[in-house]
C-alpha cells in the first residue's frame, strides 16, 4: 500500500466519521446511512423500500453472493478496494485515554485555581518588593523584622501545586483502572466466506457485503441480515430486551411479511417487533451488532460495519464533551462572587487609604509632607500591598484541597464498597440527586432467565423472597429427605430437565465464578472478574438454561457432569436409552423427548412447555408423596390460579409433565406413528398425538401426568427491593426504564417497590415510549412527577426522559449495563454502568462503575456523594467565617492605624488562612456520614452552596469574632493596662499578639461548631431544634481520628508559635491574664453556635435585611451585567412559581 493510498484511505474514513454517509458510488449505489436505516429500528419496510422488493438486490447492491460472498483480488489488501473506501471496515477509534499531564492541566483551568494562582503571584511579587526595595523595619525592642511577606506566594502556589497534583493523580489512578477494565479480548477470528471459500479472519478486517458464519454462542461482530438458518439471540445489551428473539432467514420473513400486509392492510405500522390485530408477529431476519446467540446456526450478509453499526455509533456518540456538574457551577459561582468582594473591598481600603495618604502629603502640616520622594513612594507602595493583602485573605486556599481530600477520601471507601469512581465529581453530584433512571435488565434484574418460584407435586417454593418471609426455597423441597418432595418425583423432574434438553456447558465457566462476586471480595478479585465478565455456566435458550441452573442448585447436578449424565443414563436415571426427541417449535410452544425405560416393556414421554397448552392436556397430576390425583375441575381451577399467578407477577409460565406407555414392544406405538412421514417403517410418533390423543386403556399411568409448574423470570437482583425503599426515604425517585411491554414492566416494578400497591393501577405510573416520545415538552414536563415506569422505551426514549428531568432542575443519575443504555448514561448528571455484565460501550458513557453489578452500591453512592457535599459545606461555612472576619479585621485595624497596618501582620494571616485552613480541609473533609444522612432529603440542581442555615452560622460566628477582636484591639490597654495612659511598643505588641492569639482560638472552636451543618433544616419550631442530631457537636468525634489529629496540631503550634515565635511572627510574651482571655473567648464561639443553631432559618431571614443584601449584591457583584444576557430555558419557563424560584436562586452562590 502506498503512502497516497493510505492518505486517501483515511480520508476517506474521517469523511465517513464526520458526516456518516459518502456520495454513491455506481458499483455500491447505497449510502452508510441508507443501509444503517435497515437496524435503528430494524425494518423490512425500509428493506424493500432500498432493494426495490426483491431479495436479490441485497446481494447486487452488496457486490456479494450467498453461496461464495464477496470476490477479492487479495484477501490482505482490501484497503485499496472501492467497498472499503465506500463502507470502511469493522474497526472503532480506541479510546485514548488521558495522560497525568493532561489531567493536570486541565485542572489548572478550574476558576479557583486561577484566583489562587493570580494571588500567589501577586504576593509573592509584593513580597520580593518589600524584601528588596523597602526600608528595614524593626520591633519595639529595635530587633530588625524579618521580611517574610514572600513566602505566603510561594505557600499558596505550594497549595495549588498540591490540589493539582492529588487531583490528577486520583483521576489517573481511575483511568489505568477502567483502561483495565476494558482492556479484554475484543479481538477474535470469525470465519467468513471470500472468494468461495471459507477463512478465518478477525473481526475487525469484516466487510460489508461479507457472508459470516454464525453459531451458537458468538457475539454477532456487524449489523447483518440472516439469510440462513434459524437461531435465537439475545439482544438485551442492545435493546433493553430481555425476551429472546428468534430469528429466520430473509426469504421466510419477506414471505410472512407479505402475508401479514395482506391480512391486515390497514396496519401501517406493521413491521418486525409489531403484531397484527390477530396478535401474528412479522418474523425477525435482522441482526444488530453485539448480540449474542442463545441457540441455532446460520449465514448472514453484514450490512454496516465499525463506526457505521449500531454498536459502533453509539460507541462514537459518547466523544462530548461532559457538562459542569453542580458542584462545578457552584464552586465557579463562590470563586467568582469571592473575588468580586474581595476586589470591590480592597478597592475601597485603597480608595479610603489614598485619600488619607493625598491629605497627609499636600497640606502644610500633613505628616508626609516632608518626607523625600523615595519615602513618599514606600509609603505609597505600603496602602498598594495592605489593599492587595485584602483579595489575599479573602481567597479561600483550602477550599480546593478540601473538594479534593473529600473526593478522594469518598471515592477510596467506595471502591472498598465496589463502586469504581471513573470521575471524582460525579461522587459529590451523587449526593445531590433527585432521581435515577435504571435500566431494568441486568441492572433491577440479573438478566439471566431463571426458575424464580412454582409448585412440584403439591410442594410451593419461591426461590425470589430473599427476606424468607414465606415459602420455602427450590432447594429445600428437594432435598429435605422426602418432606415436600419424594424421591420418584424428584428424579422424573430431574430426567425431563437433563434430557430434554440441547442446552450445553460452557467450557470458560467455574463454579469458583460465583464466589468471586461476593460482598466480601477484595479489589483485585472484583477486578479480575469484571476482567473476565459475566460467564454463565450454561449456553442454550433462556428456558432450558434456566432449568439447568435449577438443577444445579436445587437438584443436586455438579457442574461438568451434564454431558456424563446423557451418556450414561442407565447409571443416573435407570434409562436404557432415548428412542425419539422433538426439538421446541415456536407452533406448537413446547418440547419432548421419549425414553425407554431400563429392564421393562415401558417408553416414557417427558415434556415441558407453555403451561397452558401442557397442562390443558394432563389428566393426571403428581403429588409431593408420588402417588396421582385425577385432575377434575377443582384441581384444573388450582392449576389456571396458580398458572395466573405467575402471569401476574409477569414470570413466563412452564409446566413439566410426563406420560408412561406400558406395555410398549416397539417405538413408536401404531396409533401414534406420524402419518406425515411416507416411510412406512419410520421410528418416530407424531408430537401433537404424543400430546394430545387418549388411550383407550386410560388407567392414570399411561395418560398425560403433570410433574410440576414453574415460573420463569429474569429475577431482581438480591437487595434491589431495600435499594429502592431506602431512595425513596432519601427523596430519591426511581424510574425503571425498559424494552419490556408494560404489563410486564408494572409488575416488575411492583416487586422491586418502584410501584406501590396503591398506586399500581394508576394509568399516568406508567407509559410505553412510543406515547412518550410523542408528547410535547409541556405534557412531558406535567406527567413526569407521577412516572415510574417507561416501557417498550427506544434509546431515545431514555436520552429524552433524562434530558426533561435535567430541564426541570433534578439532578438526574442513570443506570444501565446495555450498549443501548449509553446515550442516556452519557448525558446524566451520573452514569452507573455494571462492571461484570456491562459492555465495554455502556461503562465507556458511565462516571461510576458498579463492581459488583449490585443496584445497592447506588445507594453507598448517594450517602458517600451526600457526605462529600456536607463536607465540603461544612468547610466553606468554616472558611467564610475566617476570611469574612479577617477582611474585615484587616480593613478597620489599616484604617484605623496611622501606619496603615493590620494588626494581623502577613507571617499571622499565612498561618490562619493557608494552614489551619489546610489542616481543616483535612479534618472536616475525612469524616463519615451520619447515621441520618439517608433521612434528609435531596438539595437538588438549583439549591445554593450556601444555605439560610450557613450563612446564619457565618454571620452569627463572624459578628461574634469581629466584636471579641475589636474590644481587645481597640480597647485592650483600658483592659490590660487601665493605669497607663500611654503604652510602650512592646505592650502595643503583646496586645496584638493577643488579638492574633484570641483569633486563633475562636477558629479552633469554631472548627468543632463547623461539624454541624443542616441537620434542622426544615424545622421551624424551636422547642423541635432543641435536640442532640443539632446541637451535639461532638457527636461521633472519636471515629474520626483525622479531626482528633488535626486539633491536637493545631493547638499545639499555636502554643509552640505564641512561646517561640518571637519576631518572625511578630510575638511578644503573653501574661497568664491574656492567655486566659485568649482562650475563654475562644470558647465562646460554642455557646454562641449552640444558640445560632436553635433560632430557626426562617426568623433569621426575617431579621436579616434581604432587600438591601440583595440591592448591594446585584451592583457589587455586577449581577445586572449577567442579567442583560441569555434568558431562562425552555423548561425552566414552563415550571410551577415554587420551582422557577428555585431555580432564580442558583444564580448566586451566596444566596
Amino acid at each position: 500500500m502506498t503512502m497516497n493510498d493510505e492518505h486517501g484511505s483515511l480520508l476517506v474514513r474521517r469523511l465517513t466519521h464526520r458526516y456518516g454517509t459518502l456520495p454513491r458510488s455506481g458499483d455500491f449505489p447505497l449510502t452508510t446511512d441508507q443501509l444503517s436505516e435497515l437496524h435503528s429500528p430494524k425494518s423490512l419496510k425500509i428493506f424493500n423500500k432500498l432493494f426495490q422488493n426483491d431479495e436479490e438486490n441485497l446481494f447486487k447492491f452488496l457486490k456479494t453472493d450467498k453461496i461464495k460472498g464477496i470476490i477479492l483480488p487479495d484477501d490482505k489488501s482490501y484497503l485499496k478496494e472501492e467497498r472499503y473506501q465506500i463502507y470502511s471496515d469493522n474497526r472503532i477509534p480506541e479510546r485514548v485515554g488521558k495522560t497525568f499531564l493532561q489531567l493536570v492541566w486541565e485542572a489548572l483551568h478550574d476558576k479557583t485555581m486561577i484566583l489562587l494562582t493570580a494571588a500567589a503571584i501577586v504576593s509573592f511579587l509584593l513580597g520580593l518588593y518589600e524584601l528588596i526595595y523597602q526600608p528595614p523595619q524593626y520591633d519595639p525592642e529595635g530587633n530588625p523584622i524579618k521580611q517574610v511577606d514572600w513566602i505566603e506566594g510561594i505557600a499558596i502556589m505550594t497549595a495549588v501545586v498540591v490540589v493539582v497534583v492529588v487531583g490528577a493523580l486520583n483521576d489517573y489512578q481511575k483511568e489505568l483502572q477502567f483502561a483495565r477494565l476494558n482492556k479484554k479480548k475484543e479481538d477474535r477470528d470469525i470465519i467468513v466466506i471470500r472468494n468461495g471459500n471459507e477463512i478465518l479472519i478477525s473481526i475487525h478486517d469484516i466487510l460489508v457485503g461479507d457472508v459470516i458464519n454464525l453459531q451458537t454462542g458468538d457475539v454477532v461482530p456487524a449489523d447483518s441480515i440472516l439469510i440462513s438458518g434459524t437461531c435465537e439471540a439475545d439482544e438485551s445489551s442492545m435493546t433493553g430486551e430481555s425476551d429472546t428473539i428468534k430469528k429466520v432467514d430473509l426469504t421466510t420473513s419477506l414471505k410472512s411479511y407479505e402475508e401479514l400486509k395482506q391480512k391486515d392492510p390497514q396496519n401501517n405500522t406493521l413491521d418486525i417487533g409489531y403484531s397484527t390485530k390477530d396478535g401474528d408477529k412479522v418474523p425477525d431476519c435482522i441482526l444488530i451488532s453485539g448480540s449474542k446467540l442463545l441457540s441455532g446456526l446460520g449465514k448472514a450478509v453484514v450490512t454496516a460495519v465499525g463506526t457505521n453499526s449500531i454498536y459502533g455509533r453509539t460507541m462514537m456518540s459518547l466523544k462530548v464533551e461532559p457538562d459542569p456538574t453542580p458542584l462545578q457551577e457552584r464552586l465557579s459561582q463562590l470563586a467568582d462572587s469571592i473575588s468580586v468582594y474581595g476586589c470591590v473591598a480592597a478597592m475601597i481600603l485603597f480608595l479610603v487609604l489614598f485619600f488619607r495618604f493625598l491629605i497627609y502629603t499636600l497640606l502644610p502640616d500633613g505628616r508626609f509632607h516632608d518626607l523625600d520622594p523615595a519615602q513618599k513612594g514606600s509609603k505609597f507602595m505600603n496602602i498598594f500591598i495592605t489593599a492587595v493583602t485584602v483579595i489575599v485573605v479573602a481567597v479561600p486556599e483550602g477550599l480546593p484541597l478540601a473538594v479534593t481530600l473529600a473526593l478522594a477520601f469518598a471515592t477510596t471507601r467506595m471502591t472498598k464498597d465496589g463502586n469504581l469512581v471513573r470521575n471524582l465529581r460525579a461522587c459529590e453530584t451523587m449526593g445531590s440527586a433527585t432521581a435515577v433512571c435504571s435500566d431494568k435488565t441486568g441492572t433491577l434484574t440479573e438478566n439471566i432467565m431463571s426458575i424464580v418460584k412454582g409448585v412440584f407435586g403439591d410442594s410451593y417454593f419461591d426461590d425470589g423472597d430473599f427476606e424468607r418471609t414465606s415459602q420455602q426455597t427450590s432447594h429445600e423441597i428437594f432435598n429435605k429427605q422426602g418432606q415436600f418432595c419424594s424421591k420418584e418425583l424428584k428424579q422424573v423432574v430431574l430426567s425431563n430437565i437433563i434430557l430434554n434438553s440441547t442446552a450445553f456447558e460452557n467450557k470458560e465457566y467455574s463454579p469458583e465464578h460465583d464466589s468471586d462476586q461476593n460482598d466480601t471480595a477484595n479489589h483485585e478479585e472484583l477486578m479480575s472478574s469484571i476482567e473476565r465478565g459475566r460467564i454463565e455456566a450454561y449456553i442454550g435458550s433462556k428456558t432450558e438454561t434456566a432449568l439447568l441452573n435449577m438443577s444445579r442448585k436445587a437438584l443436586g447436578v455438579q457442574f461438568g457432569n451434564l454431558q456424563k449424565m446423557r451418556t450414561n443414563t442407565i447409571e443416573y436415571f435407570q434409562i436404557e436409552k432415548i428412542v425419539q426427541v422433538i426439538p421446541f417449535e415456536s407452533s406448537r410452544k413446547w418440547a419432548g423427548v421419549v425414553v425407554k425405560l431400563q429392564g421393562s416393556d415401558t417408553y416414557r414421554f417427558f415434556v415441558k412447555g407453555a403451561a397452558e397448552i401442557v397442562s390443558r392436556k394432563c389428566k393426571y397430576k403428581t403429588l409431593s408423596n408420588n402417588k396421582t390425583v385425577e385432575i377434575n375441575d377443582n384441581v384444573m381451577t388450582d392449576i389456571k390460579e396458580e398458572i395466573n399467578k405467575l402471569a401476574v407477577d409477569a414470570l413466563r409460565a412452564i409446566s413439566l409433565a410426563h406420560r408412561d406407555f406400558l406395555n410398549c414392544k416397539s417405538w413408536p406405538p401404531k396409533e401414534f406413528k406420524d402419518k406425515t412421514e411416507d416411510d412406512e417403517k419410520t421410528m418416530e410418533a407424531s408430537p401433537e398425538l404424543l400430546l394430545g390423543k387418549v388411550l383407550e386403556q386410560n388407567n392414570g399411568v399411561d395418560s398425560m401426568t403433570l410433574d410440576g409448574i414453574v415460573g420463569i423470570q429474569d429475577p431482581l437482583r438480591k437487595g434491589v427491593r431495600d435499594s429502592v425503599l431506602q431512595c425513596q426515604r432519601a427523596g430519591v425517585t426511581v424510574r425503571m426504564v425498559t424494552g419490556d411491554n408494560i404489563t410486564t414492566a408494572r409488575a416488575i416494578a411492583r416487586n422491586c417497590n418502584i410501584l406501590t400497591p396503591e398506586n399500581f393501577a394508576e394509568s399516568d405510573r406508567a407509559m410505553e415510549g412510543p406515547q412518550f416520545r410523542k408528547l410535547t415538552k409541556e405534557e412531558r414536563i406535567k406527567i413526569l412527577p407521577n412516572l415510574r415506569v417507561l416501557a417498550r422505551s427506544s434509546p431515545e426514549d431514555k436520552r429524552i426522559l433524562v434530558e426533561t428531568l435535567k430541564g426541570m432542575g433534578n439532578v438526574v443519575a442513570a443506570t444501565g449495563d446495555g450498549t443501548n443504555d449509553a446515550p442516556a448514561l452519557k448525558l446524566a448528571d451520573v452514569g452507573f454502568s455494571m462492571g461484570i455484565s456491562g459492555t465495554e460501550v455502556a461503562r465507556e458513557a458511565s462516571d461510576i462503575i458498579l463492581m459488583t453489578d449490585d443496584f445497592s452500591a447506588i445507594v453507598d453512592a448517594i450517602k458517600w456523594g451526600r457526605c462529600v457535599s456536607i463536607s465540603i459545606k461544612k468547610f466553606i461555612q468554616f472558611q467564610l467565617i475566617v476570611n469574612v472576619t479577617a477582611v474585615v479585621l484587616t480593613f478597620v485595624s489599616s484604617v484605623a492605624s496611622e501606619d496603615e497596618t493590620s494588626v494581623l501582620t502577613a507571617v499571622q494571616l499565612l498561618w490562619v488562612n493557608l494552614i489551619m485552613d489546610t489542616l481543616a480541609a483535612l479534618a472536616l473533609a475525612t469524616d463519615k456520614p451520619d447515621p441520618s444522612i439517608m433521612e434528609r432529603k435531596p438539595r437538588g440542581r438549583s439549591t445554593p452552596l450556601i444555605t439560610p442555615s450557613t450563612w446564619k452560622m457565618i454571620l452569627g460566628q463572624a459578628t461574634l469574632q469581629l466584636i471579641i477582636t475589636f474590644i481587645l484591639h481597640f480597647g485592650g490597654q483600658k483592659i490590660f493596662f487601665p493605669n497607663d495612659e500611654t503604652i510602650t511598643g512592646f505592650q502595643q505588641q503583646q496586645l496584638n499578639a493577643m488579638t492574633f492569639n484570641t483569633f486563633v482560638w475562636l477558629q479552633f472552636f469554631t472548627l468543632i461548631v463547623s461539624r454541624k451543618l443542616d441537620e434542622c433544616d426544615g424545622i421551624t419550631n424551636w422547642r423541635e431544634r432543641i435536640t442532640k442530631v443539632n446541637l451535639d457537636f461532638f457527636q461521633d468525634l472519636f471515629r474520626n481520628y483525622y479531626f482528633l489529629t488535626v486539633m491536637a496540631l493545631i493547638g499545639t503550634c499555636q502554643v509552640l508559635i505564641m512561646f517561640y515565635g518571637g519576631a518572625p511572627f511578630s510575638i511578644a510574651p503573653q501574661t497568664p491574664a491574656m492567655w486566659k482571655t485568649a482562650v475563654l473567648c475562644g470558647t465562646l464561639s460554642l455557646p454562641v453556635g449552640l444558640l445560632i443553631r436553635i433560632v430557626p432559618d426562617e426568623v433569621a431571614m426575617k431579621i436579616f435585611p434581604r432587600r438591601l443584601f440583595d440591592k448591594l449584591n446585584y451592583y457589587v457583584s455586577f449581577e445586572f451585567l449577567r442579567h442583560k444576557q441569555g434568558s431562562p430555558s425552555d423548561e425552566e419557563s414552563l415550571l410551577p412559581e415554587g420551582e422557577e424560584e428555585a431555580f432564580s436562586s442558583s444564580a448566586s452562590a451566596f444566596y
